[in-house]
């Protein structure tokens, strides 16, 4: 199946992680928020929380961005592993993550799911799972953000 820009599922999805790597590598939040459908469910091995507000988005935003800077990430390369059309609107789509500084790696890749959702025309993330912990940059980010939403383990 494709979109009606007759885009794969994968191509969708790659897309995205494309827009939102370089934003977050340039600290553009407007060009990373418009990639995102609110709320936005995102969950780690140890963490679940709902993104209501763009403000509860960018304090994860900016928090990422300065653990990036804080490790010294050049780049980000993030491969669309699998994604597949589940209806019309609504796309499910692993990727991998590598976390580069110049040519080393920052940390071992670790994979994601992210739900992609057509809202009014446009795809947009929709929900994120991250197979990480809150010992790594995403997992920080949830863990020193008060976005209203306490730890729920097992949910």
């Amino acid at each position: 199946m494709q979109s009606p820009r007759m885009e794969t599922a994968k191509d969708v999805s790659q897309r995205l992680l494309e827009i939102t790597g370089t934003a977050l590598l340039s600290g553009d939040f407007d060009r990373f928020m418009s990639c995102f459908h609110l709320p936005h469910c995102i969950e780690t091995s140890d963490r679940k929380a709902v993104l209501e507000t763009r403000d509860q988005m960018r304090a994860v935003f900016d928090r990422v961005v300065c653990d990036y800077r804080r490790k010294g990430v050049t780049d980000l390369v993030r491969v669309c592993d699998v994604a597949e059309f589940r209806g019309s609107d609504r796309i499910e789509a692993t990727h991998t993550t590598h976390m580069m500084a110049g040519n080393y790696r920052v940390q071992d890749p670790f994979p994601a799911f992210c739900v992609i959702a057509r809202v009014d025309g446009d795809w947009k993330l929709s929900a994120s799972q991250y197979a990480v912990d809150n010992n790594t940059t995403v997992g920080r980010a949830l863990h020193n953000t008060d976005i209203g939403v306490p730890s729920a383990p097992g949910a």
